[in-house]
């Protein structure tokens, strides 16, 4: 255990939109992504909560797999790094129709669609549509092959959105390869299925959980 120092961050909704700024708070509830270098594409994931401003760890350390590129302070569009430094935990989705967490949830439908296309109006946010094309993420899809089943949503790039600056920043199921094998992602942070589980059933949004990718110390 050791004493925590609290982040202070700006608390949103989650939604289909953007999320709106509402009252500043501190986080109890820490997800923290270690990567050995720049360049790593697998590192650890530690779940820590603070009690009485000591923090002790919830979950963890678990593998993790990050960006195929490795991680970046200023990451962009479609460059496969994992953005370094601290975003809020903003919401869960997922193919369940229950929530299976207390994260503000929604559940993924056929054409949910997640924008990345930076000629879009409504870059970086989701929406629904008749068709989701490339770039643009489809979430349902993703979702029944696995890697969306279990999802958080962070505020990557939301207050405000800066076309370019990169889109769709979630905690998710790994993807495998033919061999079994856990694959790198375009950005996001991936863990197993059983963690992410877990992920659900401890993230309180009370606790204004937080997402911290970080090199490690």
């Amino acid at each position: 255990m050791r004493r925590f120092a609290p982040i202070l961050l700006a608390v949103a909704s989650f939604g289909v939109s953007a999320p709106s700024a509402a009252v500043a708070g501190s986080t109890e509830q820490r997800l923290v992504v270690e990567v050995a270098s720049v360049a790593s594409t697998m590192g650890t994931l530690t779940l820590t909560e603070a009690v009485d401003g000591v923090e002790r760890v919830l979950l963890g350390p678990v593998q993790a797999r990050i960006g195929r590129s490795g991680v970046k302070r200023n990451r962009r569009e479609g460059d496969g790094t994992t953005p370094l430094g601290v975003m809020r935990v903003s919401g869960a989705f997922g193919l369940a129709a229950g929530p299976m967490t207390a994260m503000p949830y929604r559940r993924v439908a056929k054409r949910d669609c997640w924008i990345s296309d930076v000629a879009d109006a409504s870059y970086n946010t989701w929406v629904r549509r008749a068709r989701c094309a490339a770039p643009n993420e489809d979430l349902y899809r993703i979702a029944v092959a696995g890697a969306y089943e279990l999802a958080l949503t962070t505020d990557y790039n939301t207050s405000p959105i800066v076309v370019g600056k990169g889109s769709a920043i979630f905690v998710h199921v790994h993807s495998y390869d033919a061999a079994g094998r856990t694959k790198p992602t375009s950005g996001c942070v991936s863990v197993s299925r059983a963690v992410m589980k877990r992920l659900f059933a401890l993230l309180n949004p009370a606790k204004n959980p937080v997402l911290e990718v970080r090199l490690r110390r």
